[in-house]
């Protein structure tokens, strides 16, 4: 190859070399354009988002604020609703520690009653036993000193036939003999005798059931002697003659002879119906009665037998109490009692009644009702365990034992309801 050809060769690289690079430079230039424009355009946004998210973030950042105050302010709520339940809490407390002291002190005072009760039982014994002791043993005493003188007589006598046979002089003697054994005719005789046998019957004996029959003139509330009210009773309750005892009773109708068929027999319906309704101290919707004798004041405890029943209702009522149907039979209807349904106790709380639990069915309901205190509770009167109490709340007018026996329940509640007045 010749020179000229190789720099034929380097000419043409060169103008294509050239050609090329020229034809790339605005594209170049345009790229290095755009990438300024770009970069501009880039910093420009990137400022108005800084803008942005900077506005973005403080009202965040003001509603997150927001949102703190309000919880600040609930939890100081709370805090004071917590504060106030403590302080409520406390005084709560304070209160029913003032409650069981003023209850321990009742609990002493009515020991006292008893103790002093005791104590005056007690010192009439002793004073009793005290005489009966002082009278046996002055009749001894007595007893004793006329043996005492009877024996220093039978002394004297013997002292004197001694000093007698001392003597020597025996004609003397002999004169005196006869004169002298008269004299001395002495004998013991024993006083009457005196009964020693103390009995322990006349001093003790059944002193506990003794002292407990003369408790009952101390008893209070002594066990009230109620009887029923047969003017408050169901039409189908039998009261009995001594006004104690109650059973339910299904009136049979006595059909009408026929001769008398002409006199309607609604009619006596009707007549039996307006007599029931002329009363309106009769119940006539449930089967139930009341006390002859209301309280008002005073401290009051009764028995009643219940052994053998399967459903009955026992308790306290408003004078006033309604004698049709009511819509609850409860603490709102002004009744206060417990009552046996389906085998279980049940107090007649509003709006419904509460169950009792009772580990044993009472045979004997006894029933406490404390007008001052304003409280009516149920004991089972042959343990004197509580059953429940009710609070009675401020009640205006007398209230009046209350009694439902309920229905035979096919034959299974056949007993009565009856008063129990113990004999002490």
């Amino acid at each position: 190859m010749t020179n000229r050809n190789i720099e034929d060769m380097q000419r043409d690289v060169r103008f294509v070399y050239f050609r090329e690079h020229h034809q790339r430079a605005p594209e170049v230039k345009r790229f290095k354009i755009s990438c300024l424009s770009g970069c501009t355009l880039k910093g420009m946004y990137n400022n108005h988002m800084k803008d942005t998210n900077n506005n973005c973030n403080k009202s965040l950042l003001n509603d997150s604020k927001e949102k703190l105050i309000q919880a600040i302010k609930r939890i100081k709520h709370e805090i004071d609703e917590c504060y106030e339940a403590e302080r409520d809490t406390f005084v709560e407390a304070l209160e029913v520690e003032d409650q069981f002291e003023a209850l321990e002190r009742e609990v002493r005072a009515e020991f006292r009653n008893l103790h002093r009760f005791l104590e005056e039982e007690e010192d009439q014994d002793l004073e009793r036993l005290r005489r009966e002791k002082e009278r046996r043993m002055k009749v001894l005493k007595e007893r004793e000193k006329k043996i005492a003188m009877q024996g220093r007589d039978l002394e004297r006598a013997i002292e004197t036939l001694n000093s007698k046979l001392r003597e020597e002089d025996s004609p003397k003697l002999f004169r005196e003999i006869k004169d002298l054994l008269k004299r001395c005719e002495v004998g013991f005789i024993p006083p009457a005798p005196v009964e020693c046998e103390i009995l322990s019957s006349r001093f003790v004996g059944p002193i506990q059931y003794r002292i407990w029959k003369h408790m009952k003139a101390c008893l209070y509330p002594n066990i009230s002697s109620l009887t029923f009210d047969p003017e408050t009773a169901h039409p189908l309750l039998t009261v009995s003659p001594s006004g104690t005892s109650v059973w339910f009773e299904e009136k049979e109708e006595i059909p009408e002879p026929e001769e008398k068929e002409e006199i309607p027999e609604p009619e006596e319906k009707e007549e039996t119906e307006n007599t029931v309704e002329a009363n309106p101290r009769r119940f006539h919707y449930y089967y139930c009665l009341m006390g002859r004798e209301g309280f008002s004041t005073g401290r009051h405890y009764w028995e009643v037998e219940v052994g053998g029943k399967t459903a009955w209702r026992v308790g306290v009522a408003r004078a006033d109490v309604h004698r049709g149907e009511m819509k609850f039979c409860s603490t709102e209807d002004g009744l206060w009692t417990l009552s046996l349904k389906d085998g279980a106790l049940q107090a007649s709380t509003h709006p419904k009644a509460t169950p009792v639990r009772c580990s044993l069915l009472p045979a004997r309901l006894g029933v406490f009702l404390d007008c001052d205190k304003e409280e009516v509770s149920f004991y089972n009167a042959v343990t004197m365990t509580t059953i429940y109490a009710f609070s009675l709340g401020a009640v205006l007018v007398p209230l009046f034992p209350f009694y439902n026996p309920c229905d035979t329940d096919e034959g299974k509640n056949l007993a009565p309801l009856s008063i129990f007045r113990p004999s002490l």
